[in-house]
């Protein structure tokens, strides 16, 4: 009788255990993060350019479209590794040379958490969170760390004529490892630039290869140089798609993310490796050489606005999670998900929960029950979106609400109101229609939630100052 109670009780533990649990073994971890991708710039999202490896993967699990990054390259980029808003760590906006830049060494960054849960770390690629020596990844948590500090524009300094090395800082491709000064490893260049993607790819494959054999669970993070200006491909790709060079560059993106897939494949470890694929803003209107002026270098899909905006065009990037046996596949799902989501998200996948930090505000919600398929709901609600250190904009639910508005990359007019402009993004995905103007003030009723949401941000940052850009330690006391 007691041996047939037990039975029932192994059997009632493995049906309510989430199976992520079920295995010992860490999860691998493999973060692409791809540069200024538009929502719509893959076909399985409506692209005109043919992307058969991102339609594969996001097949292959749960693909997010109403997936949330920060306005700008170094707030997403800083959200990922802190799990905090950009605002609090002092890297809420892409810092002009020579301004004060990158995360303070008091934050615990995930390769940090990770590593002290035994995870191997590496980076390859684009960092552009601290240009000091002392900032770098491999101060941050990173074992090894091969890429670039900066922006990808800073490849194009050198060619200017009137550059002057005396007065600016030389941009260079850099390599580190933990607990040694990073060194130079080239110039940082439209040469070094044009190839840069294939070298992160390359380099990442070596990487997973070798960690398979090891067996020690580890982390890459890729930061990819496309689709950020100069644009400039590999020259496998140059003209082939016969349609320009930002085609081209789609091309080329599709194909590195398909040899990463393969290498994992290869080595045996796909049953037992978290791949996530999202970009980290949304796609701007930049210039491309040898195209008509004024294109815009990517498409937002059916959102209106994009990079440096606060519209659902500037927030909104491709995303997707594959985990075979794990994570269902060919999901499609709506929710709300946010950048800071994947800090606690990971570190509960790897068994690392309790290493999240209690002793400041974490704005990341994890998401593990949610992507496991245990819950249909997110467990994420709203979304908090700065431009600078002001908040610009708050979805909640289906409902976007504007504080401050502009349209446009660059040379812009912003819009500040006397009262929020609101729209129905479920049923108005372009922002068109004004609801609270337009209808005799009959969703003021929004601000009651809202109001609830921004007290709650302020007196968390009153309890816990903001940390200033390019503070050394920072922290609280």
């Amino acid at each position: 009788m007691l041996k047939k109670i037990a039975t029932v009780i192994s059997l009632l533990l493995l049906i309510s255990t989430p199976n992520y649990v079920l295995s010992s073994i860490k999860p691998n971890i493999v973060y692409i993060l791809v540069d200024n991708w538009g929502w719509g710039d893959l076909s399985i999202q409506g692209g005109t350019i043919h992307t058969p490896n991102i339609d594969a993967l996001a097949n292959e699990g749960i693909r997010l479209t109403n997936f949330n990054v920060q306005n700008q390259c170094t707030p997403t980029r800083s959200a990922l590794h802190t799990g905090r808003l950009p605002i609090r760590s002092g890297t809420f906006k892409v810092p002009a040379p020579g301004e004060p830049d990158g995360l303070a060494a008091w934050e615990y960054t995930l390769p940090e958490l990770l590593s002290d849960s035994g995870y191997s770390t590496a980076l390859f690629g684009k960092w552009h969170l601290g240009m000091n020596i002392d900032k770098l990844p491999n101060t941050q948590g990173y074992d090894q760390f091969w890429g670039h500090s900066e922006g990808t524009n800073a490849a194009s300094y050198t060619s200017t004529p009137q550059f002057d090395p005396t007065v600016a800082t030389v941009p260079y491709v850099w390599e580190g490892i933990k607990g040694k000064k990073a060194t130079k490893v080239k110039l940082f260049d439209l040469k070094a630039r044009a190839i840069m993607d294939r070298e992160i790819t390359e380099k990442c494959i070596a990487y997973i290869t070798s960690m398979a054999k090891s067996g020690t669970p580890f982390y890459n993070y890729i930061g990819l140089t496309h689709f950020h200006p100069p644009f400039l491909v590999h020259p496998e790709f140059k003209n082939k798609s016969k349609a320009g060079v930002f085609a081209d560059t789609v091309m080329e993106v599709d194909y590195n993310i398909g040899q990463i897939l393969k290498a994992i494949k290869k080595a045996g470890i796909e049953e037992n490796t978290l791949v996530i694929l999202t970009g980290d803003n949304a796609a701007g209107a930049f210039p491309v050489r040898g195209v008509a002026s004024g294109e815009v270098s990517g498409s937002n899909g059916p959102w209106r606005g994009g990079l440096s905006t606060a519209y659902e065009g500037g927030m909104r990037t491709p995303a997707m999670v594959r985990w075979p046996g794990k994570i269902p596949k060919g999901i499609v799902s709506d929710e709300i998900f946010a950048d800071l989501d994947w800090y606690p998200t990971i570190a509960e996948f790897a068994g690392a929960k309790s290493r999240i930090p209690t002793d400041r505000p974490m704005d990341g919600y994890s998401q593990t029950e949610f992507l496991l398929g245990e819950q249909e709901k997110s467990n994420r609600e709203y979304v908090i979106t700065f431009v600078g250190t002001d908040i610009w904009s708050i979805k909640w639910r289906n409902m976007k609400i504007h504080f401050k508005t502009a349209e446009g990359t660059h040379d812009r007019v912003v819009s500040a109101y006397t009262f929020p402009q609101v729209y129905d993004i479920k049923n108005d995905p372009a922002e068109n229609y004004e609801l609270w103007g337009n209808e005799g003030y009959a969703h003021t009723w929004i601000m009651e939630p809202v109001s609830k949401i921004l007290a709650s941000l302020q007196a968390s940052m009153v309890k816990y100052p903001n940390i200033k850009p390019g503070e050394a330690f920072g922290g609280y006391k």
